[in-house]
């Protein structure tokens, strides 16, 4: 019984990407280690090898999931649309790598990486974005 439920997980993400659901791309990135004279990093980002153009879910803006809040203290207003993502595959360097400051882009927008979760039988790993206009 077990090894019928073994192959049947392991027919999820192909059947996912023969789906057409996958239809963005997501590209890691990680701060670029290089800091000025204040000491303020520099803001460039570089693609994290072997983590470029996944085929991933990128689900729609909606209303129901969408974030506003005004900043009182701060001349500007924020606004935050948090995403939940579907990536391709099981991609433990993400969690490694989301907690040391790692952005992503998702069809040449950029977004922070807020979380990474990961399936127990190490089939898929879902990242949870953040959009941030300022």
């Amino acid at each position: 019984m077990m090894q019928g439920l073994t192959a049947d997980l392991s027919a999820v993400m192909p059947e996912v990407r023969a789906s057409g659901l996958l239809v963005s791309l997501f590209t890691a990135q990680a701060p670029s280690g290089v800091y000025g004279d204040t000491g303020a990093p520099d803001g460039t980002y570089n693609d994290v090898m072997g983590l470029v153009n996944i085929a991933c879910t990128s689900p729609p803006i909606s209303d129901a999931r969408l974030l506003a809040g005004e900043v009182s203290a701060l001349e500007e207003i924020s606004v935050q649309e948090f995403h939940h993502v579907l990536l391709d595959d099981w991609y433990p360097a993400l969690d490694l790598g989301w907690r040391d400051g790692w952005r992503c882009t998702i069809d040449g927008f950029a977004f922070d990486i807020k979380g990474i979760e990961s399936d127990s039988q190490m089939k898929m790993t879902r990242v949870s974005v953040r959009l941030v206009t300022v």
